[in-house]
């Protein structure tokens, strides 16, 4: 089940290799779009973590089982992203995070699901014309803030 907010409070925590050591942290969202959406019609952005932004060209996306490059999921008009369903957000950081709080913030949009052409970056900010979601109210009672405080605990 998902929250009503972009980034979920479960699945934050540090991604370690086979030998121990930890390599990046993760966190889950998803789009809330309303009916979904093909990932050649997602637009991804950076993560912020504690004012440190990790370029969008370093995240690694987990959709359905399957890790994706931003550029790769341009291609994928065969692979739908559920509106209900979370994305993994993998990010390179060696060492990961500290345990304790962090603000987490995602940057994104996507390609109107009724234009004739998916083109790549149509507006100049490559995040597509629904949106950009970057910062959008972040205030108690906002509906859907891309910032979002989480715990890590691991």
């Amino acid at each position: 089940m998902t929250e009503q907010y972009f980034v979920q409070q479960r699945g934050f925590h540090n991604i370690y290799n086979d030998d121990g050591t930890i390599w990046g942290f993760q966190f889950k969202m998803c789009t809330l779009y309303y009916k979904g959406l093909w990932l050649s019609q997602f637009r991804a952005g950076d993560a912020i973590v504690d004012g440190v932004v990790y370029p969008k060209e370093t995240l690694i996306w987990n959709i359905q089982g399957i890790d994706y490059s931003r550029e790769e999921m341009y291609d994928r008009m065969d692979q739908y992203w559920q509106v209900a369903d979370t994305a993994t957000v993998k990010v390179p950081c060696p060492g990961g995070l500290k345990q304790g709080y962090h603000t987490v913030e995602i940057q994104f949009g996507w390609i109107c699901n009724y234009n004739a052409a998916l083109e790549p970056d149509p507006n100049g900010n490559t995040l597509g014309i629904m949106g950009p979601y970057t910062r959008m109210s972040t205030a108690a009672g906002s509906a859907h803030p891309t910032e979002r405080r989480l715990l890590l605990v691991w």
